[in-house]
């Protein structure tokens, strides 16, 4: 079920015994002398996967091969802690849209699965379906369109039922799982919550989400303008048969690096666009970008993107068939995802500066969730500090994950 990764300090050593040529700079300008240029610099995130880029951190991994009854073989990876405790309370990490659990370890020791780690908590990593670590399957592969056939509803029915199993047969048995989700990560989280109650409150301590995609209808990036249009697309890319190409992440990966890393006009420019959809006023830095781009996009399904468009249309239910919500419900429009009935503390991070997921759509979420359930909500009014910078500014740890450890140690009595 699970392969486990022994990493060795002398293993480590192998790979950097001899000179690494650089990688990133500090500035745009540093970029056009990187091979030469003294302020350059070799960052291994850039160029390895997340269990390398762990062990070359120092820390221990294990990797899981997770399968979900419907065929699906999902990618989860663990930071085990020593001490026996942390196993009452493992950390779950759920990465956001068309992105992995890499961006929890983007940043070296600064990165939230690492600051976790070295707090003492046992640390897992999740990836959905679809995605760049979970993309195997029993009987499809990604060439397959049937294989894209699937949206939150099924993350949330399938792979989460299965990626807690493992947590839970791996930890304490009396544990509770700690959920932590950035972006589309909260949106699942929530979902799960709201759909399987019973389920939650004997198994999870509480929600943490950062950046949390509820209704999304006060979005400021202009991902609101396509929304409206998401069956129209679908029904396009059913007809050309073309899911594969705008789904599986090398193919997005690839495109997207070989034109955003090929100036540092191009890099800027990038950067600039993907700006647009987080928010401009952002920490985010030259250096960071070739990490960024070695990371994201992730790959996800096309119909999971026009769930997730749905959210921008103020809904938060399951997938929208149209014409076909009588065939799949019983009913002319979908059921929904009714966080009323979340049994569990939740805490939220927001940012003033997110044009993804607003302060209003923070606000909303926080009303609608049922009293008993409002553990805490955080509000960050910085100048600079957008929906990427929850991940990837250096200054995170500062800003979010010292108060989210101070949160998590009262909430368990550490």
């Amino acid at each position: 079920m699970f392969l486990v990764i022994v990493f060795l300090g002398c293993l480590a050593h192998c790979c950097f015994g001899q000179q690494k040529p650089n990688n990133v700079c500090p500035t745009f300008q540093d970029y056009y002398t990187i091979r030469n240029n003294s302020r350059c610099w070799y960052d291994f995130s850039a160029e390895f996967d997340t269990p390398t880029v762990i062990k070359l951190n120092g820390y221990p991994v294990i990797e899981y091969r997770v399968p979900t009854i419907d065929g699906f073989i999902l990618g989860m990876f663990r930071i085990p802690s020593k001490n026996p405790d942390a196993w009452k309370h493992p950390i779950y990490l759920q990465h956001g849209l068309a992105s992995t659990c890499d961006y929890f370890v983007g940043i070296q020791r600064n990165s939230l699965a690492f600051v976790l780690a070295d707090a003492g908590f046992d640390v897992w990593l999740g990836n959905y379906r679809g995605t760049r670590y979970s993309q195997r399957h029993q009987n499809l592969t990604v060439f397959d369109q049937i294989y894209w056939d699937h949206s939150m509803d099924d993350i949330v029915a399938y792979d989460y039922p299965a990626l807690f199993s493992t947590i839970l047969s791996n930890t304490d048995p009396n544990g509770k799982i700690v959920y932590i989700g950035h972006s589309l990560g909260t949106t699942l989280g929530l979902m799960y919550a709201a759909e399987y109650s019973d389920i939650v409150k004997s198994t999870m301590h509480m929600l943490i989400l950062m950046s949390p995609a509820y209704t999304l209808a006060n979005m400021k990036a202009p991902y609101r303008l396509a929304a409206p249009f998401g069956s129209a697309i679908m029904n396009i890319a059913r007809e050309l048969e073309i899911f594969r190409l705008v789904s599986q992440e090398e193919i997005l990966r690839n495109g997207v690096r070989l034109i955003c890393l090929e100036s540092p006009p191009l890099m800027q420019f990038c950067m600039q666009l993907y700006n647009l959809f987080y928010g401009p006023n952002t920490q985010f830095t030259a250096d960071l970008i070739p990490t960024y781009f070695n990371h994201l996009p992730g790959g996800t399904a096309l119909k999971v993107l026009n769930h997730a468009a749905d959210l921008v249309l103020g809904n938060f239910r399951k997938y929208n068939y149209v014409e076909d919500n009588y065939k799949y419900y019983g009913s002319l429009t979908p059921p929904i995802y009714d966080v009323k009935k979340i049994p569990i503390p939740v805490q939220i991070y927001y940012s003033t500066q997110d044009w993804a997921t607003t302060e209003p759509d923070a606000i909303n979420l926080w009303n609608h969730l049922p009293e008993a359930a409002r553990h805490g909500i955080t509000r960050i009014d910085l100048p600079a500090f957008n929906h990427i910078d929850f991940v990837y500014s250096r200054n995170a740890k500062t800003i979010v994950y010292n108060d989210l450890i101070q949160i998590l140690n009262k909430f368990l009595n550490r």
